[in-house]
């Protein structure tokens, strides 16, 4: 059994009786699959094919067909009859109840293209893990796999899901928070697999529930070692109140010799200890302290985090406009802009 994602495609419905007229270049048809994972296992999914149109004919022929595509009429097109299957399929294979949801279409003509809009809901796509997700039990079958390649023309955006990032991932283009495969690409039924964690908090390691706990056990020993600094001082002052102590009075002579006190050293990153820092503020730090600008290796280097926790966070400061990112090469260099470096 072969289920082939460019099967999707309405070649073969933009021709007959749905368009009498005269038939667009469908060939140079494009399919885009994206896939928004939620943070509840769900995955919301939009696939969208676009056709060149050249001529009224091609545009009055697509507008036919399209209107049969949206509701829900045409034979053959984006269906979601091939979802459903893939999701049937997977459930059984996965031992995981999955189903299609939420489905709507919809069309749009321009003067150059037609686009065709397949939007819906894929319950329970993702596989719960201890500390996150893991995708890739979806796109099983009992027969290997329903999603055996990509054609030339077609592309597949997988978007990690809001809280959590990539612990482990497949070789693939990564583009802000969003896994990049663009085909012609086949694919490896028993390789395809993403794992996600959920994002460690700043100031917090993951999995350390008991961290807020450490935390106020440490601010309440703070305070009795405070409580009994006072008391000592108050008894080594001969139970005077320390307020009524002249100031300029000498203090009594110690039993040895006074102990030699050094100035404590300051935090490295400019005083500042790093452990206080969010993680975007350590990056920035790190870029003051190297002139504004690092390899983003370097930089996984530094922090000892792994590559996609950088380049996530990396991707997330860009857009926010907090560094710049360079392609040289296989490399990315980060800088940080040029108000910032000024």
């Amino acid at each position: 059994m072969r289920y082939v994602v460019v099967a999707l495609l309405l070649v073969c419905a933009l021709s007959g009786t749905a368009v009498a007229q005269e038939s667009p270049n469908v060939a140079a048809a494009t399919t885009t699959f994206d896939v928004d994972l939620q943070p509840d296992g769900d995955a919301d999914w939009t696939v969208r094919t676009t056709i060149p149109l050249d001529t009224d004919e091609e545009r009055a022929g697509f507008r036919s067909y399209a209107e049969e595509f949206e509701d829900g009429e045409a034979a053959t097109s984006p269906g979601i009859a091939f979802f459903e299957s893939a999701a049937a399929a997977a459930s059984t294979a996965a031992d995981r109840e999955m189903s299609i949801t939420a489905v709507d279409r919809n069309y749009s003509v321009g003067n150059d293209s037609g686009t065709l809009v397949l939007r819906f809901q894929w319950t329970n796509f993702l596989d719960p893990t201890a500390d996150g997700y893991e995708l890739g039990d979806a796109l099983l079958t009992e027969d290997g796999t329903w999603l055996r390649s990509l054609e030339s023309g077609q592309e597949i955006r997988i978007r990690t899901p809001p809280g959590y990032e990539i612990q482990r991932s497949i070789e693939a283009r990564q583009e802000n928070d969003s896994l990049v495969v663009t085909g012609p690409e086949s694919f490896d039924p028993e390789e395809f697999s993403v794992t996600y964690a959920a994002e460690e908090s700043p100031g917090q390691s993951p999995g350390d529930p008991d961290e807020g706990v450490d935390a106020l056990a440490a601010a309440l020993l703070g305070l009795l070692f405070l409580v009994v600094l006072v008391l000592a001082v108050w008894r080594w002052r001969g139970g005077e109140p320390i307020g009524a102590v002249d100031r300029d009075e000498p203090s009594p002579p110690a039993d040895g010799p006074e102990p030699e006190t050094s100035e404590p050293e300051p935090a490295g990153n400019g005083g500042v200890d790093p452990e206080l820092l969010s993680d975007e503020e350590r990056v920035e730090t790190l870029l003051e302290a190297n002139g504004g600008r690092m390899r983003q290796a370097d930089i996984v280097a530094e922090t000892d985090w792994s590559d996609a926790k950088v380049s996530q966070l990396l991707s997330r400061m860009a857009d926010e406009g907090r560094v710049e990112k360079l392609r040289l090469g296989r490399e990315n260099v980060i800088s940080l802009p040029d108000e910032a470096e000024e």
